[in-house]
């Protein structure tokens, strides 16, 4: 009887948990940022990962992308390093 009572206890807990992470924001210096965003395209193969990197307010900017059946460019991934020095 009590593990009845548990179910939707571990329902909800498992309803929290998730593989799919939130769309990254594009900062100014990323592919994605901008008016003319949505019309940047590549010749890389869909699925292709790129990489690119930059400087934003003091802090290395390390993207990763994933190219899209479209060829477009979609962020799924963001580190920023504090205190670089070039």
């Amino acid at each position: 009887m009590k593990a009845l009572r548990l179910i939707p206890v571990f329902a909800f807990v498992l309803a929290g948990c998730t593989t799919a992470s939130p769309d990254l924001e594009p900062l100014p210096g990323s592919f994605t940022y901008g008016e003319n965003a949505a019309e940047r395209r590549t010749q890389a193969a869909p699925g292709t990962m790129i990489q690119h990197r930059f400087l934003h307010q003091g802090s290395m900017v390390f993207e990763t992308y994933e190219v899209q059946p479209d060829h477009s460019y979609k962020l799924v991934r963001r580190r920023v390093q504090d205190g670089w020095a070039p």
